[in-house]
């Protein structure tokens, strides 16, 4: 099974966003710079992942 860089970015800030440790909710510019990606980029992909109902 092949994903899609947008499908594999999408699961990485999934992943980030379950692994943050601390109590406060991890900031969209956090997984960005994480991740490498463009906080604008991250916020498209975070607003995918919550309207597919996975955040």
């Amino acid at each position: 099974m092949r994903l899609s860089a947008q499908e594999e970015y999408g699961l990485r800030c999934l992943l980030q966003v379950t692994r943050s440790a601390d109590p406060k909710p991890i900031q969209i510019t956090e997984i960005a710079r994480r991740e490498g990606l463009s906080p604008e980029y991250t916020a498209k992909l975070l607003r995918v992942l919550r309207q597919g109902g996975l955040l």
